[in-house]
């Protein structure tokens, strides 16, 4: 499993790690999001309405916190000011996110695929479960066809419990931390 990072909001690490989503990394966000709109992905995103007023953008994101009909957490994954993806966190399953969608998803910034930047962003996002919002078993859902994503979520530990309908449904029972004596 890969180390997962998480740092506070505004945190320059050196180390890519999950954070709020945040202004300082404005011009990398702009570039991914025109890349997944140039690749097919999100074509109707807006890009230059979001670069003409990226604070009110981020405001917006941070504001959102539901989804799916479920609480939801955005968080953005970054390496200083460069921009590598976006985790989805919801909260609690629904009958309908049971079936599709999951608890966890997950988008790479095209530039940066192919890095191991996907199983340390749900590394980093399993943590965030534990830690913050008390989950210890999540369920996380992929196309059968995706392999790229298969593998991502087998090496987080993930069990695949069953395929419906060409979606895959994976459980990862997050462990808990360890104490360390003082």
């Amino acid at each position: 499993m890969v180390t997962a990072v998480a740092r506070p909001p505004g945190s320059l690490a050196t180390m890519p790690h999950l954070v709020e989503p945040t202004t300082l990394v404005r011009e990398s966000f702009i570039a991914a999001a025109r890349d997944f709109r140039n690749e097919g992905w999100l074509p109707e995103f807006p890009v230059d309405e979001v670069a003409a007023d990226f604070a009110g953008y981020v405001r917006r994101v941070l504001a959102d916190k539901q989804s799916w009909d479920v609480p939801t957490s955005t968080l953005w994954y970054i390496d200083g000011v460069t921009y590598l993806g976006t985790v989805i966190i919801r909260h609690r399953l629904t009958p309908r996110l049971t079936r599709r969608g999951g608890q966890i998803g997950y988008q790479v910034a095209p530039r940066n695929r192919r890095r191991g930047h996907a199983t340390a962003m749900l590394a980093a996002a399993l943590v965030y479960c534990r830690d913050t919002l008390e989950v210890t078993r999540v369920l996380l859902t992929c196309a059968e066809s995706n392999t790229a994503s298969r593998r991502v979520i087998e090496a987080n530990g993930a069990v695949l419990e069953n395929t419906l309908d060409g979606e895959c449904r994976y459980w990862i029972a997050i462990p808990e931390t360890r104490h360390q004596a003082e």
